[in-house]
């Protein structure tokens, strides 16, 4: 199922046993473009904590007309957890603490974007699995968590010089990637025509200048399909649209 990152956003978080809380941000991995963690606010009742991280791999289902994430773990589990300050990075020694703290499997262990399977639940109750992992030093201490707040809102630049901005992500339940970006063409057409693009479009993201760079020129942009939130699981607008961002590849 597909769903926009702005309603995933405020979406409520519930264990076994009640209510953790909200989510207020998701990050994401800008090498496999998939979410990795949605930050919680759970002070309703833990008072004065600190934001939680939640995995997809504990997620058993996504109630999309109630904003409701129904996860496999315990309030007090969560509770806890291992704890992040939200100003800093995710470190890669964080992720091996947090994962072993809930027995997880690493899904850096692996060829895919969750190891060794196509979506994340299956890597629950995998602690077994072997802890030597396949990736560089340069991978393992390279941070490559981004989070969707940050980004949102960053100019596009295309080959040719225009400027749009992104607008929102489009998720993928099953495995939890990005499949979508809406880009804002309000720069480059008259009424500000939204689009959707592939993040197999883009080249380079700046940090530091907040941009992404696309490889498309402004004629392919303006080409992709045009963004319809109504449609986003209608068999044959998604059709359309991988036919045409083939086209644009």
């Amino acid at each position: 199922m597909l769903v926009k990152l702005e309603e995933l956003n405020g979406s409520t978080i519930h264990a076994v046993d009640g209510e953790i809380g909200q989510v207020t941000d998701v990050y994401f991995d800008d090498r496999h473009w998939t979410i990795r963690f949605m930050v919680v606010d759970i002070q309703p009742w833990v008072p004065l904590s600190e934001k939680t991280l939640i995995s997809p791999i504990s997620l058993l289902e996504y109630n999309v007309e109630e904003q409701q994430l129904n996860v496999s773990i315990s309030k007090d589990k969560v509770k806890n957890s291992p704890q992040i300050d939200v100003l800093q990075t995710v470190s890669r020694e964080f992720e091996e603490s947090y994962f072993d703290y809930y027995a997880y499997g690493y899904y850096w262990v692996g060829p895919g974007a969750w190891g060794e399977y196509a979506y994340p639940m299956a890597l629950v109750n995998q602690n077994t699995l072997p802890k030597d992992s396949s990736e560089s030093d340069d991978a393992k201490t390279t941070n490559h968590l981004r989070s969707t707040n940050e980004i949102t809102h960053y100019g596009i630049d295309a080959l040719d010089g225009k400027k749009g901005y992104i607008k929102d992500f489009i998720c993928d339940t099953y495995n939890w990637s990005l499949r979508y970006l809406v880009v804002d063409t309000r720069d480059w057409l008259p009424g500000g025509k939204k689009v959707l693009i592939s993040p197999k479009q883009l080249d380079v993201l700046n940090w530091a200048e907040k941009t992404v760079t696309c490889n498309l020129s402004f004629e392919q942009i303006n080409a992709c399909p045009e963004y319809n939130p109504d449609k986003l699981n209608d068999a044959e607008y998604l059709a359309e649209v991988q036919k045409k961002l083939m086209f644009n590849k």
